[in-house]
């Protein structure tokens, strides 16, 4: 018999098992909580999940929840005093943040009190009373530890774009010191080949000239012939000299621009003026050349084809970005040509070829009879050196420009240069 007694014990402890296990058999009903809210002293707007399970609970019970916070309030709202059994037993609603909780298993009739120093007690309509504490708040749930967290993410978010755009910087660095030295390989290989060659034959040409009769009627051809030479070799010298230019020349970009109207030469010479907006800012060489060229193309479309009264060119550094505007009252130009260009002509789309190169938007904005408006615009971190560093600088400097109509270069007024 001795060994039969632990067997059947055995066979219990697994029967236990089997059948839901071995909890105590209870007097009467009783509550257990499933999802205990975080212990704060002080309830907040906020709103928690608390959920439990009710053991032997009659119909037409209610569960009744408190909040300690100093004294015990009822959850979640004064107005709000019962809590629902489902018919598995289990019931959740939501609860103010406290030090403990307590959940009250009361009968249809109880009237609870909505604020109390002291937890009722078991008895009469209260069938059953649990407490329990709330649970521990650890570090990574505290509002510092997530407003900390928030503070790194945003710095590391901001080392990598600071990281990022000067490692784009060096990258267009490179290109733009590729393009310099390829441009003035080019330049230098013209003026050895087709720039020397075109002035030997303007040598060449005007030692026959001084060869003829004073009373020849070929003396004035050849002396046209000679004017036009003489204005090729002039416009290659300008394009060798804006091919070898480096950024390095005393003038500066609005400068540049300014001395346009002094290269061509047309009836009736329209008003023009060159505003600066914002504070100067060193350019890339590259970048600048690309800007001038475009603002140069476009000032030669207006000055020879728009017929207009007034020009204007307006240079903006602003922020984040550089900006030239080349306006005019004249003609406009036809829809058709502004689409698909005009046959022969690669003005427009030359234009924005070197605007593509550099990164930058262009807009072309022209009506018949309404004049035309050229608008680039090149973002700081390509045009600008040092543009990461002295971004909040020219942040502050772009506050604190008034336009007031813009600032004209010395010299250039409305009735234009001369």
């Amino acid at each position: 018999m001795g060994n039969l007694f632990p067997k059947r014990v055995l066979l219990l402890f697994f029967a236990c098992l089997l059948y839901g296990g071995c909890r105590p058999q209870q007097s009467g009903p009783s509550i257990e909580f499933t999802n205990i809210p975080l212990a704060q002293e002080g309830g907040t707007q906020r709103l928690y999940p608390i959920e439990g399970r009710v053991y032997g609970a009659r119909p037409g019970q209610f569960i009744v929840l408190y909040a300690r916070s100093g004294a015990w309030y009822i959850q979640p709202y004064a107005d709000q005093q019962f809590t629902t059994i489902q018919p598995d037993s289990t019931w959740r609603n939501t609860t103010h943040l406290g030090t403990e909780y307590a959940a009250l298993l009361v009968g249809s009739d109880y009237l609870p009190q909505p604020i109390t120093d002291v937890l009722p007690k078991q008895g009469g309509a209260i069938v059953a009373v649990a407490v329990t504490e709330g649970t521990p708040v650890l570090f990574w749930q505290r509002r510092w530890f997530r407003v900390a967290a928030g503070l790194a993410c945003l710095f590391a978010l901001l080392v990598f774009y600071r990281y990022r755009l000067r490692s784009v910087s060096r990258q267009l660095n490179i290109r733009f010191e590729e393009r310099l030295a390829e441009r003035t390989r080019i330049a230098q290989e013209l003026h050895d080949t087709l720039l020397q060659g075109v002035l030997s034959a303007s040598m060449q040409l005007h030692v026959a000239v001084d060869n003829l009769p004073a009373d020849s009627t070929a003396r004035a051809q050849f002396g046209h012939v000679q004017r036009l030479m003489g204005q090729v070799i002039e416009e290659g010298r300008n394009a060798v000299r804006g091919l070898r230019s480096r950024g390095s020349d005393s003038l500066s970009l609005e400068q540049a621009l300014a001395m346009v109207s002094q290269e061509l030469s047309a009836e009736g010479r329209p008003g023009f003026r060159v505003v600066v907006e914002g504070r100067p800012a060193p350019l890339h060489p590259a970048v600048r050349d690309e800007v001038y060229r475009i603002g140069h193309e476009a000032l030669v479309n207006a000055f020879r084809h728009a017929r207009a009264r007034n020009i204007e060119v307006e240079v903006g550094y602003v922020a984040n970005s550089l900006r030239l505007l080349v306006s005019d009252d004249g003609v406009g130009i036809d829809p058709t040509v502004l689409r698909s260009g005009r046959d022969g002509h690669w003005g427009l789309s030359g234009m924005r070829e070197r605007a593509e190169r550099i990164g930058a938007r262009l807009k072309v904005r022209s009506r018949v009879a309404s004049g035309t408006e050229v608008e680039l615009t090149v973002p700081g971190r390509v045009a600008f050196r040092n543009h990461a560093s002295s971004l909040p600088l020219r942040w502050l400097a772009r506050l604190s420009t008034r336009r007031a109509g813009g600032r004209a270069l010395p010299g250039q007024g409305s009735e234009g240069a001369e």
